[in-house]
């Protein structure tokens, strides 16, 4: 059996590796203890002191200022700083466009609605022709947006682009 340059090569090559590993352990080992090491020591682990809750302090720091603001100021805050999605607040009811679907056939809207005093959020269909929460009626449906006549002013309203 003959043996090809390249055969020859990987092994050398392979030997070499091996020989070097073993050479560097060697040197590496301290068994002298030539090497000084400086240990440093850590200071002794401590659980960490527990923190009593003042559940009385809370509710007085809840009652003195509501955390996300008055609902007619978040109102405001969600409109300018998104307003495509953001709730519309007309009378007491606050409503959103939680989705649109449209298909071959038909086009709705998924509006969500919450009720003043509620914590639940409801969804309702909606189609082009119906009326919104607020009195506006739906003009039309797009894969995209969808278009509302808000007391005699049309306002559209963009959904997210799809990913």
């Amino acid at each position: 059996m003959k043996l090809t340059l390249r055969q020859i090569a990987a092994a050398t090559a392979a030997g070499s590796v091996a020989l070097c590993a073993f050479a560097l352990g060697w040197w590496g080992n301290d068994d002298a203890g030539t090497r000084v090491l400086t240990r440093t020591t850590a200071p002794e682990w401590a659980l960490p002191k527990p923190v009593v809750s003042d559940l009385s302090g809370y509710a007085k720091i809840l009652a003195q200022r509501p955390p996300f603001g008055a609902p007619g100021e978040q109102a405001d805050k969600t409109a300018a700083a998104a307003p495509a999605a953001a709730p519309v607040t007309a009378g007491p009811m606050q409503w959103r466009v939680g989705g649109i679907v449209t298909t071959g056939t038909s086009q709705y809207v998924v509006v969500l609605i919450r009720r003043p005093g509620e914590n639940i959020t409801q969804s309702e269909v909606r189609h082009p022709g119906e009326q919104l929460p607020d009195g506006s009626i739906i003009r039309t449906v797009e894969a995209s947006h969808v278009t509302i006549d808000r007391q005699g002013a049309i306002v559209r309203i963009k959904m997210f682009a799809q990913n």
